[in-house]
């Protein structure tokens, strides 16, 4: 890349930033618990003597009921609890290899429990601490640890993870702040969110409204103008290597253009990438209609060249040859809701400017093909020890994915529901059709049954191994909120 390329792409990124106070309206996303408590314009309370606080304080109970609602003398108390008992039977390539329904090639029973907790206080109009917490069944967890004599001890520990951490607080009436772990909303995408590059956990196709997790950070929120236009920064921590270089900066600008909601934000790593991105959402005739549009220079994902027969397997493309590449990734999808039948339909194209071009990932794909036999075995060996990263999953260019519902069918307990991705570039993908009953309040049976297809050389075939196919029995037990 040329210096006038380098800089053209750093002034994409401080225009956004600078032109998006001149924008009509904003709004920031609100939902959950965070709908209560994020981000309102919390009143600011004079310093007094105590006489006179009360006095106020009974005043402003009466005359601005917002002020009561936001101080809370105790602490909220709240979570999610989720059981579930799991049967499948798999039949590995029942296409060629013939289908026995009672002589499946595998079986497996899974029980799930886990749970959330979390507390909610706000002593102050102007201040809030909130924190979540997660477990789950056997409730613990086996690690090694180093003894004083260099000799491995395995232990076992609770399996207890914070999962939020923050407070909130305000300068003056101009400045809402938040330092702590907490998700960040950033991008609009439902499946696929190519501008969210903040949190911790990448978007879970079979859940895509499950909450994921977020960094450390410390967040500055303005809103301005009469129209509640928003300004968001962001100092985000790594993890790992809490260092300078490895230490993120990140904005968003957002504003309403009649029924639409326009944002605008950029993303600053020294040792990844910059990204700029443009979200948009909003209805059009009875769809509600969401878009995203990146461009990044670099990338955090890990690109691979080949893979061969001795370890580690595979060869990496060294994140400096990639520092200066631009990768433009896009997504849009729609909503269709109608309550009155409780049918429910999304849909999202996605491209992936990070995947592989089709004649890089047939190359990669064909490179393990042309060694010994048992080396595709050693390189699903290396991902299922973490070792190989990003591979083959999203290698390609081109996705699609959709999900249908429709609950209640006719007035009754039951409902059923369908959820699919495929990947255009290779043809391969997933499909799983799914029936339910809600026997009662907090008891559900599910019949389900998962499909997947692709040649052994494409994502899905990779991954699945084959086109097996899976039919489940799923028990949900007392899930719910309290």
């Amino acid at each position: 890349m040329s210096s006038l390329q380098r800089l053209e792409a750093i002034g994409i990124l401080c225009l956004i930033i600078m032109a998006a106070p001149f924008s009509i309206s904003s709004q920031e996303d609100s939902n959950d618990i965070d709908a209560l408590f994020e981000d309102e314009i919390v009143v600011q309370q004079d310093r007094e003597t105590s006489s006179q606080k009360e006095s106020q304080d009974s005043l402003n109970r009466q005359t601005n009921p917002l002020q009561s609602f936001l101080k809370t003398e105790t602490v909220k108390i709240g979570g999610s609890i989720s059981g579930t008992v799991q049967s499948s039977w798999q039949w590995n390539d029942p296409w060629t290899a013939g289908f026995d329904l009672v002589d499946p090639d595998s079986q497996k029973l899974k029980p799930d429990l886990n749970s959330l907790v979390y507390f909610d206080a706000r002593p102050q109009e102007d201040f809030r601490v909130h924190g979540s917490f997660k477990t789950a069944w056997p409730f613990s967890e086996t690690k090694s640890l180093l003894d004083s004599n260099n000799k491995t001890t395995l232990v076992s520990v609770p399996d207890i993870r914070i999962f939020e951490l923050f407070s909130d607080f305000q300068l003056g009436d101009t400045a809402y702040m938040r330092f702590g772990k907490a998700t960040v909303k950033w991008g609009v995408g439902y499946f696929f969110s190519p501008a969210d590059i903040i949190n911790l956990e990448s978007i879970n196709i079979l859940d895509p409204t499950a909450q994921r997790e977020g960094p450390l950070q410390f967040r500055v929120f303005i809103p301005y103008g009469p129209s509640q236009n928003t300004l968001s920064f962001y100092t985000i921590f790594d993890t790992d290597n809490p260092d300078f270089e490895n230490t993120a900066l990140a904005a968003k600008a957002e504003f309403l253009l009649g029924n639409y909601e326009l944002g605008l934000s950029a993303y600053y790593r020294y040792d990844t990438t910059e990204r700029a991105a443009l979200t948009l959402t909003g209805p059009i005739w009875n769809l509600d209609v969401f878009a995203e549009g990146v461009i990044a220079r670099g990338s955090p994902k890990t690109f691979y060249k080949s893979f061969q027969s001795s370890y580690p397997y595979y060869n990496e493309i060294s994140s400096d040859d990639i520092r200066n590449t631009l990768y433009p990734s896009a997504t849009i999808g729609f909503l269709y809701n109608n309550p009155n039948s409780n049918f429910t339909a999304i849909a999202e194209y996605y491209f992936n400017g990070e995947g592989y071009s089709d004649a890089d990932r047939a190359a990669l794909f064909n490179s393990y093909e042309s060694q010994q036999a048992g080396v595709k075995n050693l390189i699903l060996y290396s991902i299922a020890t973490g070792n190989l990263k990003s591979f083959p999953f999203l290698s390609g260019q081109h996705y699609g994915a959709a999900s249908i519902s429709f609950s209640e069918i006719g007035g009754s307990d039951f409902s059923i529901s369908a959820l699919g991705i495929m990947n255009f570039s290779d043809i391969s993908g997933f499909a799983q059709p799914t029936v339910s009953w809600e026997i009662t309040d907090y008891l559900k049976l599910s019949i389900f049954s998962t499909f997947i297809f692709g040649a052994d050389s494409t994502e899905y075939g990779f991954l699945g191994r084959g086109r097996p196919v899976t039919i489940g029995i799923k028990l949900s037990a007392g899930t719910g909120n309290f």
